[in-house]
């Protein structure tokens, strides 16, 4: 008679245990006697060697990295053990990667390349000595039949281990600094410090800094100079120009933007590239009587693409990146250029490389856009500023009134359910929207909350940045 032998493993820990016997003919099971137990402590594994696994010696040797051993006692006959190796950066194991490894004899082993691959994929591409932790899945195996050791969320580890990645093809220094002098004497040098994203600057070899000084010293001549954290020194390769290639030990270059510059580097690349960078662009005019100070402004991220709103009426206005008349101000050069599109939105468009006013034919509220570096400029004429949301079922939106100077949109009384999802719009339309925070309006961003369920006067106030909302409950 033929008997079918099932082998089966409890839930946690790896356990052979009493199993049906299947009778052929009958299809009756049958009971078997208890098999003799063995879980997760029958397994010991024993991580490779402590010292630090240097990936570039191994790898010219022809030598693998022995990661771990493991002896399996108890098991039935004719069963050995199989690691499973996955590795992280951290022992909480975010982020953990599969390693590809090879099991032969009880050990479990991988080529230098190949967790170096893993490494600088994974992790990081920073060539210095490091941590990292690696904890295994073990696995009883005979013939086609495997079975996880203590289940499937059970490993053995983590274990630390030391690891020296291969030497990167450039070295890069962990901080860099701006040095500008008054001559080619840089020992009492103006220093600006270099900063990243903090990451290793072989993730993120990209620095970025802005660098204060006079006017007159500018106008006077100044020199510049990029000193690493090490102690190496560079300078341009072209001398006088703001972007190009950076080179050690060549001459001090010359500064030839205005205060405040912003100098971006990329130390993988050995480039550089600096502009005069401005926080913000102020728009004085007839709105607010010619005065940068009590002007809108407009904002940037890059400090070559600033945009905001501006109200624009009688004589129009200009553009200045100080609050003072310095001479640095510049409007129209041409014509504003009128475009009215298939939805009714009219825009304008034209070159701020001149001395005109800017001054569309309509006065009102507009949302300005312009490239510092090529001048181009768009004005978009916001017909109108409204509220959409939850309270109107996210259909039209309700128009607000402004105020004469545009700056100021008040809404008439409406109601608001408890838990309101809103926003503000312009146009009636979604190019141009602002929520997410009532005291601080995020362009284009998500919805604003008004937990209180009520009749509200809603304000929006686009004077200053953050443009705010106030709501008055009546």
């Amino acid at each position: 008679m033929k008997k079918l032998y099932i082998l089966c493993a409890a839930a946690l820990g790896l356990a052979f245990t009493a199993c049906d016997e299947v009778e052929d003919m009958t299809g009756l099971p049958q009971t078997n006697p208890q098999e003799a137990p063995f879980g997760t402590d029958a397994v010991a594994v024993t991580p490779g060697n402590s010292a630090v696994i240097n990936l570039q010696a191994l790898n010219a040797s022809g030598e693998a990295v022995e990661l771990a051993a493991a002896t399996l006692t108890g098991a039935p006959e004719g069963y050995t053990v199989v690691l499973e190796p996955e590795m992280a950066k951290t022992d909480d194991f975010a982020g953990a990667v599969a390693l590809e490894a090879k099991n032969a004899a009880g050990t479990v082993s991988i080529a230098p390349d190949a967790l170096q691959d893993v490494y600088y994929s994974s992790f990081t591409k920073d060539p210095r000595e490091a941590t990292v932790y690696i904890r295994y899945a073990a696995y009883a195996v005979t013939g086609n039949t495997s079975v996880r050791l203590g289940g499937p969320d059970y490993f053995y580890g983590p274990y630390p281990y030391s690891v020296k990645p291969f030497d990167a093809a450039k070295e890069i220094a962990d901080g860099y600094t701006l040095e500008i002098a008054k001559s080619d004497d840089f020992s009492d040098a103006m220093t600006f410090a270099f900063a990243n994203t903090g990451v290793s600057p072989y993730d993120d070899p990209a620095f970025k800094v802005t660098a204060m000084y006079s006017d007159a010293d500018y106008q006077a001549g100044l020199k510049w100079r990029i000193v690493s954290s090490t102690g190496v020194i560079y300078g341009p390769a072209g001398g006088t120009d703001a972007s190009g290639d950076l080179l050690e030990g060549v001459a001090a270059g010359n500064v030839v933007a205005a205060s405040p510059m912003l100098m971006d580097i990329n130390m993988l690349t050995d480039t550089y590239d600096y502009k005069q960078a401005y926080t913000c662009l102020y728009t004085p005019g007839t709105a607010n009587g010619w005065s940068a100070a009590a002007s809108q402004t407009l904002t940037t991220d890059d400090y070559v693409n600033y945009k905001g709103l501006v109200s624009i009426i009688g004589d129009g206005f200009k553009f200045n990146p100080d609050t003072d008349w310095l001479g640095k101000d510049f409007g129209l050069g041409g014509t504003l250029e009128k475009n009215v599109a298939d939805n009714g939105i009219v825009t304008y468009t034209g070159k701020a490389n001149g001395g005109g006013n800017i001054k569309p034919d309509v006065d009102g509220l507009y949302y300005v856009e312009i490239n510092f570096a090529t001048k181009d400029m768009t004005l978009t004429y916001m017909s109108t500023i409204g509220i959409i949301g939850g309270f109107n079922g996210w259909g039209e939106s309700l128009a607000l009134t402004p105020s004469a100077d545009f700056r100021t949109w008040v809404s008439a009384p409406v109601e608001f359910p408890a838990g309101c999802e809103w926003k503000f719009r312009a146009n009636n339309d979604w190019a141009h929207n602002w929520g997410t925070d009532a005291s601080a309006l995020v362009f284009n961003g998500g919805n604003i909350v008004t937990a209180e369920a009520g009749t509200y006067i809603v304000t929006f106030d686009c004077s200053s940045v953050p443009y705010t909302a106030v709501l008055a409950k009546q």
